[in-house]
């Protein structure tokens, strides 16, 4: 059976939220998202590791970290972590008739739709957005999230109409992420890493910005926060051992730089994620 995710909000949308045409239902995130029942749509936004994607009567797709899956809650498709791996995934699920007039009008395509969007900063701000709102639930919050889901699927069919590049820079993004996913990675070593996947280091670093929209260091960043994120609000692990479990150099230089994109110190971030429950 699929585990609890480590944050679930639930909402219960209003008749005002309905009429509005566009409304979230559920809001979450963790490794085994659980499985989607109803009508409507849900977004699955892998921001660590790898997944298979699992659709009756299609062959098995394997999607990385930076992949947003669109799926139809009455489609038979499941996302399935990939055995020893460790991944995260953030799920939003929705409804109304705005998405059946876009579906309608083709706009994109047909279900489960697979979307490379890399780490694009502005759709997990406004993931950030709906998750603000579904915690804390102020006046008309409904409709808010309405406003910024619909911000978030403009942006994403934008990127379905776009594309993502050549073949071989997605090849070269891919490893490139494995690469720097890894917590003994060596921050200094970018040109060493451009070397090991067979390109000049000028083009490494300009084809990873054409794809995620990061520096190679701002993604490993992204990354390292993210897991610092949930270990803090999922573990009991002192802050020393999860800035060594990082690979930062020290205590102090971790908490400096989880200031520097929270505006919290680690243990005040962690404290106020136990009073929010």
């Amino acid at each position: 059976m699929p585990q609890t995710p480590s944050h679930l909000w639930k909402i219960l949308p209003t008749p005002q939220d309905e009429a509005w045409g566009l409304y979230v239902t559920a809001i979450g995130s963790g490794e085994d998202p659980p499985i989607l029942s109803g009508n409507g749509w849900r977004l699955h936004f892998l921001v660590r590791g790898t997944v298979g994607l699992v659709m009756q009567g299609r062959r098995r797709l394997r999607l990385e970290a930076g992949e947003v899956v669109l799926l139809d809650a009455r489609g038979e498709a499941l996302l399935v972590p990939e055995p020893r791996t460790t991944c995260r995934i953030h799920f939003v699920d929705f409804a109304g008739h705005w998405m059946e007039h876009w579906m309608g009008l083709g706009f994109f395509g047909a279900l489960p739709r697979v979307i490379r969007t890399g780490f694009d900063e502005h759709l997990l701000g406004l993931i950030v957005r709906l998750v603000e709102l579904a915690r804390n639930q102020p006046p008309d919050a409904g409709r808010m999230m309405g406003g910024a889901l619909a911000h978030l699927l403009a942006r994403l069919e934008s990127a379905t109409r776009q594309g993502s590049g050549t073949g071989k820079q997605r090849e070269l993004v891919q490893g490139a992420k494995r690469l720097l996913s890894d917590s003994e990675w060596d921050r200094t070593g970018l040109e060493g890493m451009a070397s090991e996947l067979g390109v000049s280091y000028s083009w490494f670093r300009r084809s990873f910005h054409t794809q995620t929209g990061f520096t190679p260091q701002r993604f490993r960043g992204l990354q390292r926060l993210d897991r610092a994120c949930q270990l803090l609000a999922d573990s009991s692990m002192p802050v020393g051992e999860i800035a060594r479990l990082l690979g930062f150099s020290s205590q102090a230089y971790f908490a400096r730089m989880f200031r520097k994109e929270t505006g919290l110190a680690p243990s005040i971030w962690r404290a106020n994620q136990l009073r929010r429950g």
